[in-house]
């Protein structure tokens, strides 16, 4: 009999012969997203890892990966695939412990909206706790200020808590965390080909004056992204 979890890998179509492997479209995507480069490799810890494609463009440009992922059958494919035992299924294993303050990058794509919202609280704080004091939490989570974003959020049924711009600074600053950017996902125009790169650029031109006429009718002249998606830079707040 298939667990639950058996159940949402089979829905979000993993395969294990695809584990950790990754797209051209998605290392141009990665890199713009993150900043990420390989002439400044990452100390980097993902958060619902899922497949491991961003895992293992990670470990192609020479980062040191650490994984936590609930699924254990997930788990235990990162284990096998990178021939590794930094994974776990709980982000306060005492394994981590160590780690506390030294993470350039903590990244969690399509998480934190499974999270109840009395939950957040301490996984941020468990987040700041093991992020570098100049590193960076990139989040990836369903725009909660955007209409768009409805399909996206209630398109899952494990997706609980909606999450928008105030809400997400609310919870920052409680757990020690400062939100330094918040926009739409990264939609590169380089390297990603003649046909792509025209129907990206129609895109970002369409949903630019769409935004700007938004903002004047209803958000008092401020440019909110109505993209299905937010994603947010968070660093650890200054003392004081």
């Amino acid at each position: 009999m298939d667990t639950p979890g058996d159940a949402y890998i089979e829905w979000k179509d993993w395969d294990d012969a695809a584990f950790g492997k990754f797209t051209k479209p998605d290392a141009v995507y990665y890199a713009a997203e993150t900043s990420i480069t390989a002439q400044s490799p990452p100390r980097l810890l993902e958060i619902g890892f899922g497949n491991g494609s961003f895992l293992g463009w990670v470990k192609s440009l020479g980062g040191e990966i650490f994984g936590v992922e609930t699924n254990a059958q997930l788990n235990a494919r990162a284990r096998d695939f990178f021939s590794s035992d930094c994974f776990s299924e709980d982000l306060r294993d005492p394994r981590l412990n160590r780690f506390e303050g030294h993470f350039t990058h903590i990244v969690a794509f399509d998480v934190i909206e499974h999270i109840s919202i009395e939950q957040l609280p301490g996984l941020l704080e468990r987040m700041r706790e093991l992020l570098a004091a100049d590193g960076r939490l990139i989040l990836r989570f369903p725009n909660g200020d955007s209409p768009f974003g409805r399909m996206i959020q209630h398109g899952d049924p494990t997706h609980v808590t909606t999450i928008g711009r105030h809400k997400l600074a609310y919870l920052a600053r409680n757990a020690g965390l400062k939100v330094e950017e918040i926009r739409a996902p990264a939609l590169p125009l380089q390297r990603v080909g003649f046909v792509r790169f025209m129907k990206r650029s129609g895109v970002k031109i369409g949903r630019y004056f769409v935004e700007r006429l938004f903002s004047i009718l209803y958000f008092g002249g401020q440019r909110i992204p109505l993209d299905s998606n937010y994603v947010a830079i968070l660093v650890r707040a200054r003392p004081g």
